[in-house]
């Protein structure tokens, strides 16, 4: 008698083809958060210097939180948003 064999399939999972980006392409515009966080990420780092990556994140993020006036940072998201939709009009000519 001849022995019996279960052939199985094997599937993988797809993998996504990443998109080339361009290189002359400009620069993506910054939220209000990212420039307080710009702003406010060096002096978080001398009152603790012993804080890592993620500790300064989580810092960040509960004073962004408790902050109320926020009018200073969206001024300078939306002029960085208007800088870049003028430079994406040129560039897309």
């Amino acid at each position: 008698m001849a022995a019996k064999t279960k052939t199985t399939k094997k599937t993988t999972k797809a993998t996504k083809v990443k998109k080339v980006k361009d290189p002359n392409a400009p620069k993506r515009p910054l939220s209000a958060y990212m420039f307080f966080a710009k702003d406010q990420r060096a002096a978080i780092l001398k009152k603790n210097p012993s804080f890592g990556v993620t500790d300064v994140a989580k810092a960040l993020g509960a004073q962004w939180a408790k902050t109320t006036d926020k009018s200073k940072y969206e001024k300078e998201a939306a002029k960085d948003k208007a800088r870049y939709e003028a430079a994406m009009a040129k560039y897309k000519k």
